[in-house]
């Protein structure tokens, strides 16, 4: 935190989630402690979780790399040149209208974002029984005579991990496809456009 304290451009803040910062935390999605997000601050339900390290000098490379000015109608040198067209478009439009389509947008990817913790869940389910009957299954030997049994019963523990495998990384990439599919959206861009004409007169 005191590393940024003077920057421009990113901010490292510190939020008691059990006391006066507990809006802001089920705003912004956390569930549990510690957690720590990252993104723009001007949309704070699209902070993504930050996975890396967590020791001091991880964590201070990371923000070196990734928090910075961030594109936003009073930051458009910050914007990629497709960036500043989409939001000088979004500016040129009624804040009701780029509200309602924001709103649109949200209930759909709520919808979509909704399948997919669902799918994760039971993954979560299916592992955690998997490695219960693995551990279960290690150590044990063949008993004479059940041989071939045994072997059917690894080669079935296999075929399961394979499986389970493979739908995690399919759940994987669909998570991913979602999270690509907001920012192609422009929604950021929208409520950020939203907010910038909130005091401009609808005509």
């Amino acid at each position: 935190m005191k590393d940024f304290a003077d920057s421009k451009h990113a901010g490292v803040f510190d939020v008691d989630c059990t006391a006066a910062g507990k809006d802001l935390c089920e705003e912004v999605g956390v569930s549990g402690y510690p957690t720590i997000k990252w993104g723009d601050p001007h949309d704070k339900k699209a902070l993504q979780d930050y996975q890396g390290g967590r020791d001091a000098e991880e964590l201070k490379a990371f923000a070196e790399k990734n928090l910075g000015p961030v594109c936003n109608p009073d930051s458009m040198d910050a914007c990629s040149d497709e960036q500043k067209t989409q939001l000088e478009g979004f500016l040129k439009r009624k804040a009701s209208d780029l509200l309602a389509e924001v709103t649109k947008l949200e209930k759909d990817f709520a919808a979509k974002q909704k399948k997919v913790d669902k799918k994760t869940s039971k993954l979560k389910d299916k592992k955690r029984d998997f490695e219960d009957d693995r551990d279960e299954q290690r150590g044990q030997t063949a008993k004479k005579g059940k041989e071939k049994e045994f072997e059917a019963k690894k080669e079935k523990m296999r075929a399961r991990k394979e499986k389970l495998d493979a739908e995690t990384d399919a759940a994987e990439k669909e998570a991913e496809a979602l999270v690509k599919a907001m920012s192609d959206s422009g929604l950021s861009a929208m409520k950020m456009a939203a907010k910038a004409n909130k005091d401009r007169t609808d005509l």
